[in-house]
């Protein structure tokens, strides 16, 4: 599965836009991150529901109707059996709402229904950053229905309890009497490894309680079970988790074997996965997953300056406001590959490393000087020196080497 571009007219906010996800003139062998920022209010998410939405149709169930208007357009090159086509998106006229749509490819919506039989070789999932409620506690195990493993994934739902049912299999499978299936187990439970100890801080799987059927983590040397880790672990071992048991559905479905499973490709929408992570995780956020999952393409929305910055050679679009709609533009000239500290200053963030008083002092003394005024200009000088004498200390540059001179 990949998709190549979208375009959208009076959806949400926007009264057209187009989005390009893969460079069709310089293709590559490595998946694209597209990323999508701006200020709230701009649209972001939207884009995202439109994607949902396309690739959905009457299975999608988006929480808010997205469509402006009745001429509305969802359009997106995708390749999802071998070559490219054209998916649309029309009004779903067995829908009192315009939360779900009908398309031109039903064979690809109903894939993300209840099919009879799965046997697509990628996978779709959607990360929102809302987190599951429910219990993590499981009476038996139960192995995943493979044929279903679309069902719910562009929902963003990702219920607790099914993490405890999917380490709980694994461990299953990599105890198993039969070869086959411990081989199967061990990879899978290599793979959960991974992700538990790059989704924890200071943080691994330590063993599987089989007698109460729970997966105990060992974090800062002390044991604990999965409800009382913190929400930004959580929400990434449990999103990882889902993906991994995707992956492993297709392998099932389709005889690959299970050594490939990391190769499996697939497109993954990830809605402000900021909200649950401190700006350590933020950094690392992407170049994890593409670790761990280095095929996905991924496409997702964000307020961090520290995820813009996080990767190399991703694509940048930013939503802005106009005086009744907005607009969605490619500045990955600007953004991509860039230093934090740039990305912090850039119009978008216009973020200072100082508070707003002295940001504003020292932008008047900029000023000053600009205008020749050097009387106000020191005035200033003054009293950034005296609300921190040694960082301001270079403005007294002159007097040091006045004072110097002097002594020669």
């Amino acid at each position: 599965m990949i998709i190549y571009n979208l375009d959208l007219a009076n959806i949400g906010p926007f009264k057209e836009a187009h989005l390009d996800f893969v460079d069709v003139d310089n293709p590559t062998d490595v998946p694209t991150v597209t990323i999508i920022t701006g200020e709230n209010g701009t649209g972001k998410s939207i884009i995202i529901d439109a994607i949902r939405g396309v690739l959905g149709g009457p299975q999608a169930n988006l929480e808010r109707d997205i469509v402006a208007n009745k001429d509305f357009v969802i359009s997106s090159e995708i390749n999802f059996r071998g070559y490219k086509e054209q998916l649309s998106a029309t009004r779903n006229t067995l829908s009192k709402t315009t939360k779900s749509f009908l398309t031109n490819i039903p064979e690809l919506n109903s894939k993300f229904g209840t099919p009879a039989k799965n046997t697509s070789d990628w996978i779709v999932n959607f990360w929102t950053s809302k987190l599951s409620t429910d219990p993590f506690e499981i009476k038996q195990i139960i192995s995943p229905k493979t044929n279903n493993y679309l069902v719910n994934a562009l929902s963003g739902i990702h219920k607790n309890i099914e993490v405890t049912q999917l380490i709980c299999f694994f461990d299953y499978l990599k105890g198993s009497d039969d070869k086959t299936e411990q081989q199967i187990g061990n990879k899978l439970f290599e793979i959960l490894k991974q992700i538990i100890e790059l989704s924890l801080n200071n943080g691994k799987l330590s063993h599987i309680s089989r007698t109460k059927l729970q997966p105990i983590i060992e974090q800062n040397g002390k044991e604990i079970t999965l409800d009382k880790l913190s929400s930004g672990n959580l929400y990434l071992m449990q999103r990882f988790s889902f993906v991994l048991k995707q992956m492993y559905s297709v392998c099932v479905n389709n005889d690959i074997p299970i050594e490939e499973i990391q190769n499996i490709k697939g497109v993954l929408l990830i809605d402000e996965a900021e909200n649950h992570l401190h700006p350590k995780w933020q950094k690392l956020f992407l170049r994890n997953i593409t670790k761990v999952f280095p095929q996905l393409q991924l496409i997702l929305t964000t307020h961090s300056p520290f995820i813009v910055s996080s990767i190399e050679n991703c694509r940048v679009y930013v939503c802005e406001s106009m005086d009744n709609y907005s607009i969605v533009s490619d500045q990955t000239d600007i953004y991509s590959n860039k230093p934090i500290e740039e990305i912090l200053l850039s119009p978008l963030f216009n973020t200072n490393s100082f508070n707003y008083d002295i940001s504003e002092l020292i932008a008047q003394r900029k000023k000053y000087i600009a205008d020749g005024d050097k009387t106000k200009a020191k005035k200033i000088e003054k009293k950034l020196l005296k609300i921190n004498p040694q960082y301001f200390d270079y403005l007294n540059v002159d007097d040091i080497l006045k004072t110097i001179t002097k002594k020669k």
